[in-house]
Order: C-alpha cells, then structure tokens, then sequence
C-alpha cells in the first residue's frame, strides 16, 4: 500500500532545510502551509506541502518580491563600502609582528 504519509513539524522543516523559528515566522506571516491538528500533534499533510511550495514558488516569482531583494541587496552593499571606509575595518588594522 503507497500512502504518502503526513510530516510532523521537524519533518517539515527538515525536508524544506527551514529552521522551526523560521517556520513560525512565516506561519506569523500567514505564510505557512495549512496544518491539522491531531491531539495536540501538527501534521502537514502531503497535499498541503504541495499547495505550499506551489505558493512559495509564486511567491518567489512576484515583481513585489523581486523589487525588495534587489533593494536589500543594493542596502548591504552600501553597508560594505561604510564599513570598509571605516578605520576599525579588519584591512585598516596594522599586522602584529
């Protein structure tokens, strides 16, 4: 018998490589997949981890979300040249000899 089998919530987060903070965070977000509740045990069922992927993807793929990766990354490359300039920067040290 083939039944795909539903996942606790360490499954989850291991099958997706997502820390259990992450997963609260996105569940915070109402960005999580949908859960059962069996007796006080989370189970994602495997159709539920599909609708989730499924949405991550588009997520991933939406023009909002493409404009705010291309701003954190414009950000932290403004961090790196301050902090390059600055005279506490690791290259500005002198050697100990």
């Amino acid at each position: 018998m083939d039944i795909e089998r539903s996942l606790s919530l360490s499954e989850f987060c291991l099958a997706e490589r997502i820390s259990k903070s992450k997963y609260y965070a996105l569940r915070k977000k109402k960005l999580s997949p949908d859960e059962i509740n069996i007796d006080g045990v989370l189970r994602i069922t495997p159709q539920s981890h599909r609708r989730w992927r499924e949405k991550m993807i588009a997520l991933g793929k939406s023009k909002a979300v493409q404009l705010e990766v291309k701003r954190r990354r414009e950000l932290a490359e403004i961090a790196g040249r301050a902090a390059a300039k600055s005279p506490l920067h690791i290259s500005k040290r002198r050697r100990r000899r």
